[in-house]
């Protein structure tokens, strides 16, 4: 019998990563994949987790790490601890991503929003991708331009207001008065919950308003229809409706993959200086991560990471996800960055899906990065000076200094097709 053993490295200031295969014979390859803690500058190199992780998955050979990453397409979460029924992340990512922005709460806007989309398994972003729908259960107060490349839904009773131009590139629905001294173009249809009061109103589609609502200003559609308008409320914010964060979390508590890699659940609890986190295949689960220093997170293929508390980070991080990995990180508490935050890829947005069960605030600061999709019906998000985001946000409302672009990657409303029936 033979024996080969091939590796691959990925080197740091002071540390390095190694990811072997061992090759026995001469058909069998066994992947033995393992995650290191690195912490640069550290004599003794990259120094691996403990083996006093959680549990793995039982006698359910499906669950064996070998055969779940044997697979392809979206993971399979352990959705319900009681029966072990498996809720597929592409179905959760559909549900969750629907819009570019979607906020629980009243959409403001002191400068300009821009929405585009793009795909990025067709290749690199381009401007001006058709796509990138804004939704919110309140209204929307914008006093400058608002150019949303797909639809712009406004549940609340208090409409829409404009204080400068509006251009819809898909239906626009406002569940109030439509309101402002400036001119409006909608691409598809629309319905006004309340009075349409604009200098100019251009629908090409149909537009409904109540027969007892007043509409004034030049309005021009391809047909206009007095008629009851339906109150409806775009995202799914209500406890019923929302994704059960932490109850996918206490499932995983226990099955999980961490005792395959030796990765001990408490291992990123109060570390200090940086450290990187490569993690390979599979489920895992962390209790929290807070650290006073920088951390990197590290995923080159289809994985999923349950962290049961807060995530804190006292200077930087960094969640990279190197294609074809994917990565599913759901957070049981809040999100607290001090310095940068660099999500994902700017190339490849729908592979970073984020979901946090926090009620407090996510500050954005100047020079970080958001490209993926971060899911926080519960917590407010605060973002300084101009800022960019690649993929999509949902979070209970939304605080932004200077304009904002948002630019969807439609992928991620397309990974259920590969989940099959959703049960």
């Amino acid at each position: 019998m033979t024996r080969a053993f091939a590796s691959r490295w990925k080197r740091s200031p002071g540390s390095f990563v190694l990811l072997g295969w061992l090759v026995v014979g001469a058909a069998c390859t066994v992947r033995d994949p393992v995650a290191f803690i690195n912490t640069p500058h550290s004599d003794a190199g990259p120094v691996a987790s403990s083996d006093s992780g959680t549990t793995g998955e039982g006698e359910n050979p499906s669950d064996d790490p070998a055969a779940f990453c044997a697979s392809t397409g979206p993971l399979l979460l352990v959705g319900d601890s009681v029966t072990g029924a498996k809720v597929c992340s592409g179905h959760l990512a559909e549900r969750a991503f629907r819009y570019a922005l979607c906020s629980c709460d009243r959409l403001a806007f002191s400068a300009t929003l821009t929405t585009d989309a793009f795909r990025g398994s067709m290749g690199k972003y381009v401007p001006g991708g058709q796509g990138g729908a804004v939704a919110t259960n309140g209204g929307v107060a914008a006093n400058d331009t608002l150019k949303v490349g797909g639809g712009l839904s406004a549940g609340g009773a208090d409409g829409i207001s404009l204080g400068r131009g509006l251009s819809v590139g898909g239906g626009l629905y406002s569940g109030g008065p439509l309101t402002g001294n400036v001119s409006a173009q909608v691409t598809g249809d629309a319905w006004v919950r309340g009075d349409v009061g604009l200098a100019s109103l251009t629908v090409e589609g149909k537009l409904a308003v109540p027969a007892e609502r007043i509409m004034s200003g030049t309005v021009t559609a391809s047909e206009v229809l007095r008629e009851p308008v339906d109150s409806v409320a775009p995202c799914a914010c209500d406890d019923a409706s929302r994704v059960d964060i932490r109850g996918l979390i206490s499932s995983h508590a226990q099955n999980n993959h961490n005792e395959a890699i030796g990765l001990d659940a408490s291992s990123l609890e109060g570390f200090n200086g940086e450290r990187t986190l490569e993690l390979p295949c599979g489920r895992f689960f962390l209790t929290r991560i807070e650290g006073q220093g920088r951390l990197n997170l590290v995923v080159r293929e289809r994985t999923a990471l349950f962290v049961r508390d807060d995530v804190v980070i006292g200077e930087r991080l960094s969640v990279e996800v190197v294609p074809p990995g994917e990565l599913d990180l759901f957070i049981g508490g809040d999100v607290t960055v001090a310095g940068q935050f660099l999500l994902g890829s700017i190339d490849a947005p729908a592979r970073v899906r984020v979901y946090s069960a926090g009620t407090g605030t996510l500050g954005i600061s100047a020079g970080s990065v958001l490209a993926g999709n971060f899911y926080a019906p519960g917590a407010t998000m605060t973002l300084s000076g101009n800022a960019e985001v690649y993929g999509s946000l949902f979070v209970r409302h939304i605080e932004s200094s200077g304009a904002l672009a948002l630019h969807y990657d439609a992928d991620v409303a397309t990974l259920g097709s590969a989940c099959g029936p959703e049960k």
